[in-house]
């Protein structure tokens, strides 16, 4: 089977998972009710066609050390990355075929660190109880913690794909790409580790390079080049240096539709090439958000 892992849902990691909800509300998106991870994160979902957008916190913090994958924490990881700061901590990529994903990234020199199979109670659009069943195998690569990757296999996904809850009053349809900012010196190792991945070579850009996935692509981009994507780059944004998703760039029926939605909710944003660049980034999660149309 060709390895075909996308974009599901980089994990952007809140100190406050209210008011980040309320950010994301008043930029349109229709946000699921708050839930638990049985690794205790709490978890907020905006739900796409074989996609989300996820905000996560510290719901319970005594469960930070079960459901583990080899020396891996899911929610320890979460936890440690966001002590040091707020921003995606790592990524879901879209599976079919967990077992049979992770077999292809490690016969391409990737490292697994384990399986996670986790389920949740959860209430069906008509009222009726019943339980998601998901398996992730996670990949990491030593210097490069905050792209840790996983796949993320939903076998009920019949109970997320609920048509009404993808319907967002901003017109967001999904994820087009997700921009990764490295320093000059640690370009190359993260080029390696997406085309490890994803199986595809990386395509050079203007400003850096394109990875495609099976959903969406990779931008990878050098701090010193940021700004021929973004233009003026708000201060603080990954300020550790370390390696990581710095954007969710998504698309929408109008932006005529988020502009309106913008100046309502008061969010800093200046127009950049053919989008919208959201750069309030300690409204938005420690990251910036774009709108393109498409």
């Amino acid at each position: 089977m060709a390895n075909v892992l996308g974009i599901d849902h980089p994990l952007i990691a809140v100190e406050d998972i209210d008011a980040a909800r309320r950010s994301y509300e008043a930029l349109g998106f229709s946000l699921r009710p708050t839930s638990q991870h049985p690794w205790g994160t709490s978890t907020v979902l905006a739900v796409f066609d074989q996609q989300l957008l996820e905000l996560v916190s510290i719901g319970d913090a005594s469960l930070l050390d079960d459901f583990s994958a080899g020396d891996f924490r899911f929610g320890r990881h979460v936890a440690h990355h966001l002590e040091q700061r707020q921003g995606v901590a790592l990524t879901a990529l879209y599976s079919d075929d967990a077992e049979g994903d992770a077999a292809a990234v490690q016969e391409r020199g990737g490292e697994c660190a384990g399986t996670i199979h986790f389920g949740r109670d959860v209430q069906t659009a008509d009222g009726r109880a019943d339980r998601t069943s998901t398996t992730l195998m996670v990949f990491r690569r030593p210097g490069l913690e905050r792209l840790t990757m996983f796949a993320c296999q939903q076998h009920r996904r019949d109970l997320i794909q609920n048509p009404a809850w993808m319907r967002h009053s901003n017109g967001v349809s999904g994820i087009a790409s997700a921009t990764i900012m490295a320093g000059d010196d640690e370009m190359h190792p993260v080029r390696q580790w997406l085309e490890t991945l994803h199986g595809h070579e990386a395509e050079p850009t203007p400003w850096g390079f394109r990875v495609p996935t099976g959903r969406g692509s990779w931008r990878l981009v050098s701090r010193g080049r940021a700004g021929d994507l973004f233009g003026a780059m708000p201060e603080g944004l990954a300020a550790d240096g370390a390696p990581s998703v710095v954007s969710l760039d998504f698309r929408c029926a109008a932006l005529g539709r988020i502009n309106a939605l913008l100046t309502a909710g008061g969010f800093a944003h200046h127009v950049s090439g053919a989008g919208l660049v959201l750069t309030q980034i300690d409204r938005l999660g420690g990251l910036l958000l774009t709108f393109q149309e498409g």
